[in-house]
């Protein structure tokens, strides 16, 4: 689309709710089986570039992020995906992306989970993961008040001032400013092409230093590039899907928030009701596209951990101190959720959608996820230390509970998680009324029957992996 042309948003896609949820559902149950299988996690990712120097981990997620920007500006230029779809309804940026990616940055290291690899670690039984997940819940609540209200930023989200562009404006979108030399086409993929060469730079930097300590070639269906191409395909995937029709980028911070309201609306919380002082929570519904995603990011680790026998309720590691590590992941989940609302998004939802959409955003998100995920490894490894050096813990931290042949640790947690899901299904469409920020009916009656299957679906897929598995160890 050329400068002075209508800036409203094209859908390619005009589909019923269900299709939606089904969608995200079954893109976030493949996600998660392959971030469960390659441990990505930027948190993982920057311990071994801090200790090594080198990480095959980052290697594929550089890989990821430069195919996403690459292909999606691709889309672009051919036309495939209107120009406006890239950055409709994606986040200005200003003072306030840069100040909450730093404190994003250093609140994951503490938590020792990036966005995925809290929820695939939480999926495979990490208990610290699960109080992180909790103190992001907590974080959360915390912004959505004081914060929210005290920096005002609601109002720097929507308006421009001195540096500062509001979500939704083709100002942040990069190929939009160098419309004025060339078309918006052509630039998208001139700066798609330099997104790819740039970010591929930093990834095969890694690659030769892991080269120094590997030998042998490896096999190519196990490099971090295959991997991480085909993790930027799950990123392209929803920039097509749901192009003009709302946010087409993968995102996890909103849903994983909103949680919160989910524990809150049966003891009549309702933290997100038009009836409380104004906050975060009324300027979103109480579900989306992306909830299906992240509730099935978790399930398919689940599944995928259960499957290979890798699941088990984990502990933190012999020679921590194992109180000490549950409470600064606790604390690190408050703190990068704060960061993650301030800047408006995480290490999905900022950096790689950032970069993925060709922004100043992203730019700017991955200058501050750097710079706080270095002073954060700094501030965990002093933490962790000095706890330990208090008491360190011994014993196996992994915890099982056989039945005879049968693993039932993993159903057990299966149970918890699909009813769970399908409680939040029933919630959705008993609570909505009450809530400033309401669905529609036909999206509330659609999207909660589709999460009361995937409840049911989790369920009976543990059963028969855990049948099968306890069947082969008989045998």
């Amino acid at each position: 689309m050329e400068r002075g042309m209508a800036q409203a948003p094209v859908p390619l896609f005009q589909v019923q709710p269900w299709v939606t949820a089904l969608f995200y559902a079954v893109v976030g149950l493949l996600f998660g089986v392959l971030a469960e299988r390659t441990t990505y996690c930027i948190v993982v990712a920057t311990h071994q570039v801090m200790g090594v120097k080198y990480s095959r981990v980052y290697e594929m997620i550089l890989v990821g992020l430069a195919v996403s920007a690459l292909l999606d500006g691709l889309l672009v230029a051919s036309g495939a995906v209107p120009a406006v779809d890239a950055y409709r309804f994606f986040f200005g940026v200003g003072w306030w992306a840069l100040v909450g990616s730093f404190i994003f940055g250093f609140g994951m290291m503490l938590g020792q989970g990036c966005m995925v690899g809290m929820l695939w670690k939480s999926g495979q039984g990490y208990i610290v993961n699960w109080f992180e997940i909790l103190g992001m819940m907590v974080g959360t609540v915390v912004f959505a008040f004081p914060i929210f209200n005290g920096l005002n930023l609601g109002w720097w989200w929507s308006h421009y001032a001195t540096l500062n562009v509001p979500n939704g404006s083709p100002l942040d979108y990069i190929p939009y400013l160098l419309s004025r030399f060339m078309s918006i086409r052509v630039a998208a993929v001139l700066v798609g092409v330099l997104f790819f060469a740039g970010i591929m730079a930093a990834a095969l930097y890694f690659r030769r230093e892991r080269l120094k300590w590997e030998t042998g070639k490896g096999s190519p269906w196990t490099s971090p590039y295959f991997y991480g191409t085909l993790f930027g395909l799950f990123m392209v995937a929803s920039f097509v899907f749901m192009a003009g029709r709302g946010f087409n980028y993968l995102g996890v911070t909103t849903p994983v928030g909103l949680f919160t309201e989910y524990l809150t609306a049966p003891f009549r919380g309702f933290i997100g009701s038009a009836n409380v002082a104004v906050n975060w929570y009324q300027t979103v519904a109480i579900a989306n596209a992306f909830t299906f995603f992240v509730l099935m990011v978790m399930a398919g680790a689940l599944l995928s951990a259960q499957a290979r026998g890798t699941f088990a309720i984990r502990l933190p590691a012999p020679g921590t101190n194992r109180v000490a590590e549950v409470l600064i992941a606790f604390l690190g989940g408050i703190i990068l959720a704060i960061g993650a609302r301030i800047a408006e998004g995480c290490s999905v939802g900022g950096f790689w959608s950032g970069l993925a959409a060709l922004s100043l955003y992203g730019l700017v998100y991955t200058v501050g996820i750097v710079t706080g995920s270095i002073a954060g490894y700094y501030a965990y490894v002093a933490l962790s230390s000095w706890a330990a050096s208090r008491g360190a813990s011994t014993g196996s931290p992994v915890i099982r509970l056989m039945v005879g042949n049968f693993d039932a640790s993993g159903l057990i947690a299966s149970v918890v998680i699909g009813l769970a899901i399908a409680g939040i299904g029933v919630e959705v469409m008993a609570y909505n009324g009450y809530l400033k920020a309401k669905l529609a009916p036909a999206v509330v009656s659609q999207w909660s029957l589709v999460l009361v299957a995937l409840g049911l679906f989790i369920i009976a897929a543990s059963l028969f992996i855990n049948l099968v598995r306890a069947r082969g160890r008989g045998a």
